[in-house]
């Protein structure tokens, strides 16, 4: 179980520091265009990622989402970790591009708090 753990802590660094360096390589790509621009690009990336992630690990297609608080599997853990190291990048990357917005400084803390617990406890659905 405590390997499990360090697992879903390096798939959470690791994966915090790959948004950064896409973003990067993305804004040097794509330097014509705007910060938000790239940011954008790393988001849609994310969120196909995490859909075909999320598919990935579903145990029974009659429901998908059945019984609802159960222990979550290793790929279930795998798949919070790497979608809250997207919500940790893009947190940093909004106090660069733009002035903070408190609604969006919420959206990703209660995003990250939810992660979290499901990480902790091993619970999802």
């Amino acid at each position: 179980m405590e390997e499990d753990y360090i697992r879903v802590i390096n798939i959470t660094v690791f994966g915090v520091i790959s948004w950064g360096l896409i973003f990067i390589l993305l804004c040097r790509i794509f330097s014509n265009y705007s910060f938000d621009f790239s940011t954008r690009i790393v988001s849609a990336l994310h969120a196909t990622v995490a859909v075909i992630l999320a598919t990935l690990t579903i145990q029974d297609w009659s429901c998908p989402v059945c019984p609802t608080a159960s222990t979550s599997t290793i790929q279930q853990m795998e798949t919070m970790a790497f979608s809250l190291s997207y919500m940790i990048y893009d947190l940093i990357c909004s106090h660069f591009g733009q002035v903070l917005s408190i609604d969006n400084a919420v959206h990703h803390s209660i995003c990250m708090l939810g992660f979290v617990a499901g990480l902790c406890y091993w619970v999802s659905g």
